[in-house]
This record gives structure tokens, sequence and C-alpha cells, in this order.
């Protein structure tokens, strides 16, 4: 295994519901890329676009046909975040330099993603920025631990609140449903979009710590 070298994210991500709410306290009662029920893990899965938060959910609820999906509807949040202890799985040269392989963050399978949830939060980390397995050239930002939103214009006072605003409610658009990877797709062989040359979103190195 190799260093984990952390990163401070600031800027806006998205998150995709079907809940009023947007973040949570309780460990997820669901099996995730990042998250284990059996370890009691609470993550906040995140991306750092709507189109890749939408299709995160087509893809969980496996809505592979359009006419299916036009029966979804999902409530999209908009979140102010400033975290930091983040480590940068975002690209490939990224990921391999800390130990763990791109290949299993876009996989099927889970495990080994989970067990490297487990080691960054072991060694003190918030959260992982890593590619969307349901949009090519999407990104996610998951988040470790609890977390509550508080009003959009609020500045947070606890490491656990988030700004938040619910942004637009609705079924995905036909298009977005063709364009999502399901599982069993193959993933194509694209990079994401650089996270660090986003508009809304920054990223600036912390310290590396051995692993």
């Amino acid at each position: 295994m190799g260093q984990l070298a952390f990163k401070r994210a600031r800027g806006v991500v998205y998150r995709a519901t079907t809940y009023d709410t947007c973040l949570w306290v309780s460990p997820n009662s669901r099996p995730g890329r990042w998250n284990d029920p059996a370890e009691a893990t609470v993550a906040q899965y995140c991306t750092l676009d709507i189109p890749s938060a939408i299709a995160e959910m087509v893809r969980s609820e496996n809505l592979r046909e359009v006419e299916e999906a036009r029966e979804l509807r999902v409530s999209v949040w908009e979140l102010r975040v400033g975290e930091g202890a983040i480590v940068d799985y975002s690209t490939p040269e990224r990921a391999g330099g800390q130990g763990f392989s791109w290949d299993s963050l876009v996989a099927d399978a889970w495990e080994e993603c989970q067990a490297e949830g487990r080691r960054i939060v072991a060694n003190g980390g918030r959260g992982v920025l890593a590619p969307s397995a349901a949009l090519p050239r999407g990104l996610t930002l998951t988040l470790f631990g609890p977390r509550t939103e508080i009003a959009w214009s609020a500045e947070p006072s606890l490491s656990i609140q988030v700004p938040a605003r619910h942004v637009l409610r609705g079924e995905p658009g036909d298009g977005l449903v063709r364009d999502t990877r399901f599982f069993g797709d193959p993933y194509p062989d694209l990079e994401p979009r650089r996270a660090d040359r986003l508009l809304d979103f920054e990223l600036d190195s912390e310290s590396a710590r051995p692993s």
C-alpha cells in the first residue's frame, strides 16, 4: 500500500435522493461501493455534477428501460463542502500512486473499495474523490462519517454541518438513462474530467500519511 496524500476539497457537489433529506448521521442500511452495513459505515455519496448524481441513482435502481426510469422521482440537492483529509483517486495515476487500482474504482464488485474505505478512515481520512461508475467522465465525492444539512446561507459551526439546498425534483432524462453505465457494462477507456479544473470545485494538497 502506498501513502495516502490527503487534500482539502472546497466547492459545490450534488446528491440525488428519493428522501426529503440529503444527509444522515446513522450507518447506511444498504451496501455501497464505499460502505458495508456489517461495518456500520456512514457514507454520504455525492457527485461533482447533476447528471452523475442522477445516473448513480438510475444505476443503483437498475432502471435500464427509459419507460421504467420515467416512473422515478429524484430530488437533487446542492451541497457546499469544505472538507479536509480527502483522498484523490480521480485519475488512474493518482489512484495508482497511492497504491490502489483504478479498475477497482469502476468494478461491479465493491469489496476492494469497501476495504480501502476502511483503510482511509483508519488513517484519518474524511472522504474520497473517485470516478463515477455510472456516468463515465463523471466524478464522485464520498464523505465518511455523519453529516447534517444546514441552511444554504449558514456557515458551519460543527464539522458535521454542510450547507445544502434542494435544487430540483423530477424524472431522469431519457438521454441520461441511455448514457448510464449499468452493472455488467464495460467501462469505456475514458478518464474523468480533472477535479482541480472544475469551475465550482477546488483541491489543495495536504500532507501525505503512511498507511
